[in-house]
């Protein structure tokens, strides 16, 4: 009997041995850093596990797009778009489900409530990549739904671009400050920019950073979305050192963990949180790999010597869109054994329920075609039809 998945939340742990001492980081140095083609940016680690999740996703190539979302639909229908009843973007609700389950929720009212029984502190947030975007609405709306009336939202997305203004009723609001960083460009990609938006909220309580920034990938190399999205993700996880107050959170959306860069990452962060989670939230679908880095209670730099060498790593290393430096020496993650079990566990759970369901989609894909087929015909107008229209829904065609 073949195996199936369905959508479900799943959330995992990542820690670091607790007698091991803080890596060396301030001692490397950018000058001769490594450089990857996003094409080569892989090592071994997992490698079987990553090849086999590639050559399913391979296999879909020669679905039609049309085939392909109605069989997902159908087969996963609780991550449809649409279903969320609290607000309108699914995005948002993932946000909102990653933060529930790791805990962040308690963790924000402990942090605001402090000593006072009476109401809580005034809280902000920033939305870096979304100048406003969809975290932002459901951060709103959420906000109001547990009383934080004095929440103030931050964010900075690239200027002029269509297609980035979806939730534009936001910059109206006063409880919103947009920025477009030193240069007007919005983009992330300049440091120059991020120290502005930290600049700009200095003063204000930030104790929560969310960003789910991205571009469109090209369908015909999709499996390296992780290593081409590398840059975008390190600018916004760097965005978040530099903008928390202690004790804040961040959650930042991520596509697969298995470069030595993602790895980078997810070791530094358990440096610098108290807690480190990686959350699939139900409404992400278990086709996908798309996941959330949830991190809890920030506890600083552990020195300038940090700060220094992650700003400088990120001006000196990404010298263009494809390649990928190499952040820290590959053996500082794979020495630690607590740490690499967490994420080999993390990324076997995600990779195999996405392997069966993206096979569950390979085995029900023809039955699909025949049917959208029949419906196709069932829509075409009857021989002899004075008006030649389509049958609306109702009489006969595809209520969906």
């Amino acid at each position: 009997m073949k195996k199936t998945v369905e959508d479900r939340s799943l959330e995992f742990l990542i820690r670091r041995r607790n007698d091991a001492e803080l890596p060396p980081l301030a001692s490397l140095s950018c000058k001769h850093l490594k450089q990857h083609h996003w094409r080569d940016a892989f090592d071994d680690e997992q490698a079987a596990l990553r090849e086999q999740l590639w050559a399913v996703k391979t296999q879909l190539d020669v679905i039609p797009a049309e085939t392909y979302t109605a069989t997902r639909n159908k087969l996963f229908p609780l991550a449809a778009s649409g279903e969320q009843r609290n607000f309108s973007n699914r995005a948002g609700h993932k946000l909102l489900e990653s933060m529930e389950s790791t805990g962040v929720w308690m963790e924000l009212s402990k942090l605001l409530r402090g000593k006072s029984t009476k109401r809580p502190r005034d809280f902000a947030f920033a939305d870096v990549c979304g100048g406003p975007g969809a975290f932002s609405q459901a951060l709103f709306q959420a906000g109001r739904k547990r009383g934080w009336r004095h929440l103030h939202g931050y964010g900075m997305t690239l200027a002029g671009v269509s297609g980035l203004d979806w939730y534009a009723h936001l910059l109206k609001s006063p409880q919103f400050t947009c920025t477009y960083g030193l240069d007007g460009t919005g983009d992330i990609f300049k440091l120059s920019n991020i120290d502005c938006l930290a600049s700009i909220t200095k003063a204000a309580p930030m104790f929560l950073v969310v960003a789910d920034g991205g571009f469109n990938v090209d369908f015909s190399v999709t499996n390296y979305q992780e290593t081409i999205s590398s840059r975008i993700m390190y600018g916004q996880w760097l965005a978040a050192l530099k903008l928390l107050r202690k004790g804040g959170c961040f959650v930042l959306k991520l596509f697969d963990t298995f470069s030595p860069l993602s790895r980078a990452v997810l070791y530094l962060s358990c440096c610098m949180y108290r807690r480190v989670h990686v959350a699939k939230p139900r409404h992400s679908r278990v086709v996908n790999s798309e996941r959330y880095l949830v991190c809890v209670d920030f506890l600083g730099y552990p020195s300038e010597g940090w700060s220094r060498y992650l700003d400088s790593f990120y001006e000196v290393g990404f010298v263009d869109n494809e390649h990928v430096p190499q952040l820290i020496p590959r053996e500082w993650c794979l020495q630690d054994a607590v740490f690499m079990a967490d994420v080999r566990d993390m990324n076997t759970a995600v990779a195999t329920n996405q392997v069966i369901a993206l096979q569950m989609i390979l085995d029900a894909a023809p039955a699909m075609t025949e049917e959208l087929k029949a419906k196709t015909i069932e829509k075409k107008p009857a021989a002899g039809s004075d008006d030649g229209r389509t049958p609306p829904p109702d009489e006969g065609g595809d209520g969906e």
